[in-house]
């Protein structure tokens, strides 16, 4: 964009794009769910219904089984909004649960039916789950800059070019490298020392 003034054409960059929308923390939703808010709860099941579904699966039960396991721990969730200790564990206490109700299901089950009647637990659609709850933790405490452009280069289906992510961050071209980098190193330490 240029303007000109006296006679004289200067260059001035375009006004940056405004970030994208931060999703809210688990912490936020979980304070909103509490207030009555039915969006923060469906956002909230929405987040982690894949992740309790395949903690059942991986536990070994079928799919309508983890479906219903899902559905409990849901529940179980809501019934324990308010004596929550820790909101920034939720993910933590969603997969305890589940596999709870899971080995609970499957020691019932194994009473009633035939041992060769029990089959193999199904393959987990959804691999390594408890890394990526790690990796989400991690991003939402770093929050801020960090988050947000981690979330770009890493997260965002459009992959946008450095150059795109400069503008949006209102910074040269040729600092998106080292901020990556420090960002990166941030994220690195914080689950290092989450981990011990």
């Amino acid at each position: 964009m240029t303007t000109t003034v006296e006679g004289v054409t200067q260059l001035r960059p375009p006004a940056p794009r405004p970030l994208a929308t931060a999703q809210p923390s688990d912490g936020e939703l979980l304070a909103r769910c509490r207030r009555g808010d039915g969006s923060a709860w469906d956002l909230l099941v929405k987040r982690y219904e894949r992740l309790v579904y395949a903690v059942a699966l991986r536990n070994g039960v079928d799919a309508e089984d983890a479906a219903d396991i899902t559905q409990t721990v849901f529940v179980a969730l809501l019934d324990a909004l308010h004596r929550l200790e820790d909101d920034t564990k939720l993910a933590s206490w969603l997969m305890t649960v589940a596999r709870r109700q899971a080995w609970r299901l499957r020691s019932t089950s194994r009473r009633t039916v035939p041992l060769e009647q029990i089959a193999e637990p199904a393959a987990d659609p959804y691999p390594d789950w408890e890394t990526q709850v790690v990796l989400h933790d991690a991003l939402t405490a770093l929050g801020g800059t960090c988050r947000e452009l981690l979330l770009a280069l890493y997260f965002d289906p459009d992959e946008p070019s450095y150059a795109e992510l400069a503008e949006r961050f209102g910074r040269a071209i040729g600092g998106i490298g080292p901020m990556r980098g420090r960002c990166l190193e941030r994220l690195r330490s914080m689950i290092a020392e989450d981990s011990r």
